[in-house]
């Protein structure tokens, strides 16, 4: 796949993955570290899902969760499957100022 046509409107150009492999892991580490690791098709689904996120559906405080699969409940609620021993994942929207405002020397 050399290009992806996204939609915004709605998810009917949304790629298949038909091998499921549009997989990722989230991973809370130390020092207040988070490390989200997706397959290339996974980096794909978690792309449009975000610019969809973006175009339609975007308000402050707006959020939705990413939950671990297990078996009888596949999570792809952010365009890939999210490992059984991944960390829940939270994408939240909130409205900020220009980031030269939060360096300002005080």
């Amino acid at each position: 796949m050399d290009f992806v046509v996204v939609n915004l409107n709605n998810d009917e150009d949304t790629p298949e993955f038909p091998n499921k492999d549009n997989v990722g892991h989230v991973e809370i580490l130390e020092n207040n570290r988070v490390m989200i690791t997706l397959s290339k098709n996974g980096l794909i689904g978690f792309a449009q899902e975000l610019l969809r996120l973006a175009y339609n559906d975007y308000k402050s405080s707006y959020h939705v969760h990413v939950d671990p699969s297990e078996k009888g409940y596949l999570s792809q609620a952010m365009g890939f499957f999210s490992m059984p021993n991944s960390d829940e994942l939270i994408i939240s929207c909130g409205d900020f100022e220009p980031i030269d405002s939060y360096l300002k020397e005080k």
